[in-house]
């Protein structure tokens, strides 16, 4: 049947890459997974096209419409005019303020390697908050800070650029897959901190950042 095509293909390409067979129920749903996934995509690129069309007539930006967007910054969820869109992405009107009043550049919306959020120090690094509070104080760590309405502070970004030397490229820092086996054989992966593969030290030799990190020693006991 031309119904079962996608399966058979799917068994075949598994077996090629894995030299193993795999269940039709199994190769059914995933190749089910797979062509969802590829609609997903397709969808979403027509949605992104419609909105550079709009972006030609608004160049400076407007809001989306709908709910469930979110902050390519500060990570917030934001909806409707709570939204702004332009060339560099998806953010919320806070961060658009902080944008046009010069506190950060635009690009840490594209181009989310060229920073560090709080929670990236936090699990790469295990700087919690009040450690990174101080380490902002003694001046080995320069943030660029999004104030809130209230003028709290709403966001922290650690610009690589603002501190050279002191913070790696973040595929230096990034987590890796591992992939566990039970007694059924059944099979799932999780992640691992970079630092649990390498010598962190060595790794990330010349990066000031490991002056005053103990973690790898700390983290296990």
């Amino acid at each position: 049947m031309e119904s079962d095509k996608p399966i058979k293909e799917f068994q075949k390409i598994y077996k090629g890459k894995y030299k193993k067979e795999i269940s039709w129920k199994d190769a059914q749903e995933e190749a089910y997974n797979l062509t969802r996934f590829t609609e997903l995509i397709y969808d979403q690129a027509v949605v992104e096209h419609k909105r550079k069309l709009k972006l030609a007539d608004n160049p400076k930006g407007f809001h989306l419409e709908g709910v469930g967007y979110t902050c390519f910054i500060c990570r917030d969820s934001i909806s409707n005019e709570e939204t702004w869109y332009d060339k560099w992405g998806i953010k919320c009107l806070v961060c658009q303020k902080a944008i046009d009043k010069k506190i950060i550049p635009a690009f840490p919306a594209k181009n989310e390697n060229s920073w560090y959020s709080k929670y990236d120090l936090e699990s790469r690094f295990n700087i919690n908050q009040q450690t990174m509070k101080r380490f902002i104080k003694e001046g080995i760590l320069r943030p660029r800070i999004i104030p809130s309405s209230s003028g709290k502070p709403h966001a922290y970004l650690f610009l690589i650029k603002d501190n050279k030397d002191i913070l790696p490229p973040k595929k230096l820092t990034e987590s890796h897959m591992v992939k566990e086996v039970a007694e059924d054989g059944k099979e799932w992966f999780h992640s691992e901190p970079w630092y649990k593969f390498v010598d962190p030290f060595k790794h990330l030799k010349g990066y000031k950042v490991m002056n005053y990190l103990r973690f790898t020693e700390e983290k296990d006991k």
